[in-house]
């Protein structure tokens, strides 16, 4: 979240937050048990809520549940071979909406997260960065 404040800061047109760690994609050995969907929602949503102009641009998912997970998300970065499926598919929009984490009835996450400043301040990113981590 630390990073995503910060290139809002910064004046960043969009972040890109990769949903699953970069070896699910190369080692068909690797289960990627943890992907952020939610953090591009948390992110959204704090962008939105604190007026900046800095988007999210999802990428890195691996299947057609991940994208619909996604729907109401600024933008999306997909595979070709994730595009051909979707172009595909034949779900319908209340199934999309429903699945979706964005949906209006109930996309708050409970994570409000009060409005963070890292703009000249790198010892102050470094410490909630690591504190978020867990580690000193």
């Amino acid at each position: 979240m630390e990073q995503a404040v910060l290139a809002a800061e910064a004046g960043c047109m969009y972040i890109a937050p990769f949903v699953h760690e970069l070896k699910a994609f190369f080692d068909e050995t690797y289960h990627d048990d943890g992907p952020i969907l939610g953090h591009c929602l948390r992110i959204q949503q704090y962008y939105e809520r604190h007026s900046y102009k800095t988007r999210v641009k999802a990428a890195g998912l691996l299947n057609v549940d991940e994208a619909m997970r996604l729907a109401g998300v600024t933008s999306l970065t997909l595979a070709p071979a994730l595009i051909d499926t979707l172009s595909k598919s034949e779900e319908p929009e209340e199934k999309v909406v429903d699945l979706s984490l964005f949906k209006q009835e109930t996309n708050s996450t409970g994570d409000e997260i009060e409005r963070l400043s890292f703009l000249d301040d790198e010892n102050k990113f470094r410490k909630t960065f690591a504190k978020r981590q867990g580690t000193k």
